[in-house]
């Protein structure tokens, strides 16, 4: 069965960030909450800069060499977090230029089989994922393990794939949220 709708709309391409940010934290645990990635990190950047502008305030004020050093560390805290949340919105914009109609997801009785025109064909097998997890933009197939890749489909795939999955026989666990 071939699946045609697979691009990304803005939504489903935040969802996916935050998805692939906690995907080790998944692996480990495909319960757990997954939390906007994006919010949290722009929130303590703020943060961050925040207590870095009292630190060089108070530093001018005391002349204090160890507030210099503080601040210096927030600095560093600061470049780390504007890069992660520049990457964030970065992957999220390119997520969404991706072309539907260069990449098809074909599903088999063994698995799928992501196409992408001018790139090889990537096959992920039924028996390499742990749970298929239910997001409001996403269906999400976890690894068992970090050698394993995760699959993500557009939610407006999952009747299908229930179907599918049902007249196959693949038993898999199903998560919702």
């Amino acid at each position: 069965m071939e699946l045609e709708s697979f691009g990304f709309s803005k939504e489903r391409a935040q969802e996916m960030v935050n998805i692939l940010c906690r995907m080790r934290r998944l692996i480990k645990n495909p319960r757990a909450k997954v939390d906007n990635s994006i919010l949290l990190s722009t929130v303590l950047l703020i943060v961050l800069t925040a207590v870095f502008g009292c630190l060089v305030f108070l530093g001018i004020m005391s002349r204090s060499v160890l507030i210099y050093v503080c601040a210096g560390f927030y600095l560093a805290l600061i470049i780390l977090y504007v890069k992660r949340v520049v990457i964030m919105h970065k992957t999220v914009k390119m997520m969404m230029d991706l072309s539907s109609s260069d990449r098809k997801v074909t599903l088999e009785k063994d698995g799928a089989v992501l196409k992408v025109s001018g790139v090889s064909d990537t096959k992920f097998y039924w028996s390499s994922f742990t749970l298929m997890r239910v997001f409001s933009h996403n269906i999400v197939f976890i690894p068992k393990d970090m050698n394993s890749q995760s699959l993500s489909l557009p939610i407006q795939d999952l009747d299908a794939v229930k179907q599918f999955m049902r007249e196959n026989g693949v038993e898999m666990e199903m998560m919702e949220g």
